[in-house]
């Protein structure tokens, strides 16, 4: 690569990075925080798009400078490959490293190559219709610090609209689009461009790649078709975006990797030899879109064009959220900050409407505070009910537990010790929800700092004390949550310690109390059906007594009354009756 076109990739990449922390400030985060999640910059992505057999892989290797992607029929790009670039001038132009988390290790081009085609083969076998992407971290001394996204052949099913959009609907990821010379006369009609130009509709952000241009030179036609949409002359779809010529199958990587030119500066030759082999071929098209080099320099291009787009409303962001600061400052009174005391006030003022709003989260159910009386409500009754109660009473557990505390025979006598066994036994299972429900009401509170400290407008201001704050509040909450547990566990063993044999003695007295007073009202309700049934029997004995009296008399003194002997039987009866 050219010394200019590396100079010119190092400033975009710093550039990028001032960029993404001007974009963190925007959104309230600390630049300066490596553990905070860090908001990817997408203006060093570089997507490439084409067709199966386009020449897609083979134009990311001659960026990359090393044959790594897997080429030709065998190399089908069957899932989306990202190799991440980082620069290392240190190395020679031969070296690779490969980085695997905090681990580098030095491998060679065609090894990562069979492992590609091996883990595509692996990802891509029956029964699979979508796969993962790849991910590649390499160190080398060729390879601008880019982000390369080698994407299936979008005639491919492998690949639908979802996996392009994730990698190239990126506002400012660079789209290369890579087309083969012999389709030059038909690249108006190219799927390829046409997808480019729908998330690209201004063409910002897009490079045309005509590859494989030795194949074509044989070709008058094509080769003509070639100048002109170099030149710009050719569709209107095609003429408004940058395009460079590439010759396909990489073959200058190829010869200075065998060893063929022999120095240390092989491949920077053997680029500039495959531009010299372009001008031969092309010898009316723009000497600057020819090579590797043209699209190393075509591509810094379009990143600085993202940029320029970009700045505008990022430095308008800068400025509104500088005047805020300013606006505050003088709500707080610049000489305030300024001083050690001002300082503390500050902070103390901020403490004060952090514990506010945390207070506010707590007592009122605000964000997530309802989940704490969700937690003493439902969850621990519901842990409760779910413990092996059955178990613990059952009959010959219970029988083991009073033979184990009172002896053989002597629970018949004096039974609370086998009792008391029981019920500690059953009081030291309420432990462990106890702790679960510590355990759960300190994760609650833990995101109600969070989301306390991300809601207060003021910490929002001073990130690194924010993120202070929340060091200290969660470190408290863990000393809490320590203490919580061992009160809980505290408050389980009183309750078991607290069981005197007078409890018992009461319920066996209530007990004894309950089935007297129950006896007391069956006797009675039973002492009442007998009477009123001897009563009724004596009444019928009299009658039955009248009955047979008037019977064996001769002379009826109630004959003479004239009343039919039937309603005299009745009129009888009911005096008995009553």
């Amino acid at each position: 690569m050219s010394s200019s076109a590396m100079d010119a990739i190092v400033e975009l990449v710093e550039l990028s990075e001032s960029m993404r922390q001007a974009a963190s400030l925007l959104a309230d985060d600390d630049p300066s925080d490596d553990a905070a999640p860090r908001r990817p910059s997408t203006f060093l992505n570089a997507v490439a798009l084409g067709n199966v057999g386009s020449g897609k892989s083979a134009v990311l290797n001659s960026l990359i400078g090393h044959p790594v992607l897997p080429t030709g029929e065998n190399g089908a790009t069957r899932a989306p490959i990202v190799v991440d670039l980082q620069r290392d001038p240190g190395l020679s132009t031969k070296s690779i490293v490969l980085q695997i988390d905090s681990k580098s290790q030095q491998v060679s081009s065609s090894a990562l190559r069979h492992s590609l085609q091996d883990r595509l083969s692996k990802a891509t076998g029956p029964g699979r219709s979508r796969t993962d992407e790849i991910y590649l971290k390499l160190r080398t001394s060729t390879a601008p610090p880019l982000k390369l996204i080698d994407l299936p052949g979008i005639d491919q099913r492998v690949i639908d609209d979802s996996t392009i959009n994730e990698f190239a609907g990126h506002n400012d990821a660079i789209l290369i689009v890579v087309i083969p010379a012999m389709q030059a006369p038909e690249v108006a009609s190219s799927r390829a461009l046409k997808l480019a130009r729908d998330i690209d509709p201004e063409g910002t952000r897009t490079i045309g790649v005509l590859s494989k241009i030795d194949q074509a030179a044989s070709d008058a036609k094509t080769v003509a078709c070639v100048q002109a949409i170099l030149s710009n002359k050719g569709p209107r779809t095609a003429a408004e975006i940058e395009w460079v010529a590439l010759i396909g199958q990489s073959v200058a990587i190829a010869s200075a990797q065998s060893g063929s030119v022999g120095s240390e500066n092989s491949l920077e030759t053997a680029w500039r030899a495959e531009a010299e082999s372009l001008k031969s071929i092309l010898t009316t098209a723009p000497q600057n879109k020819l090579g590797r080099i043209a699209l190393v320099d075509t591509i810094a291009k379009q990143i600085r064009k993202r940029m320029k787009v970009r700045l505008p409303n990022l430095l308008t962001g800068l400025q509104g959220k500088s005047q805020v600061v300013k606006d505050e400052l003088a709500r707080l009174g610049e000489s305030m900050v300024q001083s050690p005391e001002g300082t503390r006030a500050v902070a103390l003022e901020l403490c004060r409407e952090f514990e506010d709003k945390f207070l506010a989260h707590v007592t009122s159910g605000e964000g997530s505070g309802w989940k704490i009386v969700a937690s003493f409500e439902g969850k621990f009754p519901d842990r409760i009910k779910q413990l092996p109660l059955d178990r613990h009473f059952d009959l010959n557990n219970v029988k083991r537990i009073v033979l184990e505390a009172d002896g053989y025979q002597p629970y018949l006598i004096s039974p609370e010790k086998g009792l008391k066994s029981l019920i500690k036994g059953v009081l030291e299972m309420a432990k462990e929800p106890s702790r679960l429900c510590v355990e759960e009401v300190h994760r609650v509170l833990l995101d109600i700092v969070n989301a306390t400290a991300n809601g207060t407008p003021g910490l929002g201001r001073y990130p690194p004390f924010k993120r202070e704050i929340i060091t200290i509040a969660s470190n408290a909450l863990d000393t809490f949550k320590s203490d919580a547990k061992k009160m809980v566990v505290a408050l389980v063993d009183m309750e078991r310690a607290f069981v005197p044999p007078q409890h018992f003695i009461r319920l066996v007295q209530r007990r004894m109390e309950r089935q007297r007073r129950e006896e007391e009202v069956k006797t009675k309700s039973s002492k009442k059906a007998q009477d009123a049934e001897q009563a009724m029997m004596n009444k019928v004995s009299l009658l039955r007594l009248c009955l047979s009296k008037l019977s064996r008399q001769k002379t009826n003194p109630i004959s003479k009354i004239k009343i039919p002997k039937r309603d005299l039987i009745c009129r009888l009866l009911v005096l008995a009756a009553k």
